[in-house]
């Protein structure tokens, strides 16, 4: 499976919840680009890595997030492709009106931590919370161009190419993305990312 795109998925609620928090957090790592982040990837960047663990956000609101990240029905998701799945990351993208942010053609297994081993499968499952176009970034996968739609599920494995455009609407274009790979591989890399195991006792 290079990727899959599983139509109208995330419940109404949590797309509601998703599209204001994303905002918000986009607000708040906005204040802080290029200073120092003490988990993830280690600084602030456009987008946020380890989303459901933000120091710019209180308990109560990471861990609203991370029962998105570990929700009964993202398990029931990813174990028809990964069988026995372990959380590594779980990132908001939020693409500003007319912001320069694009992604280059890449795969997420490229940046690690084992970009040679192709026995990790890494999946990276963007819930859409904004119709995807042309003029708003789209994304093209495997080399074709692609348009979810709001509350769409577009499944992405690792060693898969993938790149967006620009936003150049006066919207804002939006994704949380849950990441999970096949083993645990998050403890030691960077700054640290998750790396314990998504089963019956951490569904939320």
């Amino acid at each position: 499976m290079k990727y899959q795109l599983l139509k109208n998925k995330i419940p109404a609620e949590i797309v509601k919840y998703l599209q204001s928090y994303t905002l918000e957090v986009k607000e708040r790592v906005n204040m802080h680009l290029g200073k120092e982040k003490p988990n993830g990837s280690g600084v602030y960047w456009q987008g946020l890595d380890m989303a459901s663990s933000s120091p710019l956000s209180v308990d109560i609101e990471n861990d609203k997030l991370y029962s998105v990240y570990a929700s009964h029905w993202m398990y029931d998701i990813i174990t028809e492709y990964i069988s026995e799945p372990y959380f590594f990351n779980d990132q908001i993208v939020v693409k500003e009106p007319h912001e320069n942010f694009k992604f280059e053609p890449h795969y997420d297994n490229q940046y690690g931590p084992y970009p040679n081993d192709k026995t990790l499968v890494t999946i990276n499952c963007m819930l859409i919370l904004d119709d995807y176009t042309d003029e708003n970034g789209a994304i093209n996968v495997d080399g074709k161009t692609l348009y979810p739609k709001t509350g769409d599920i577009l499944l992405i494995e690792g060693n898969t190419i993938h790149s967006s455009e620009n936003n150049k609407t006066d919207y804002p274009r939006r994704a949380y993305i849950c990441v999970y790979s096949n083993r645990p591989i998050g403890k030691d890399f960077q700054k640290g990312f998750y790396y314990h195991k998504f089963d019956d006792n951490s569904k939320i």
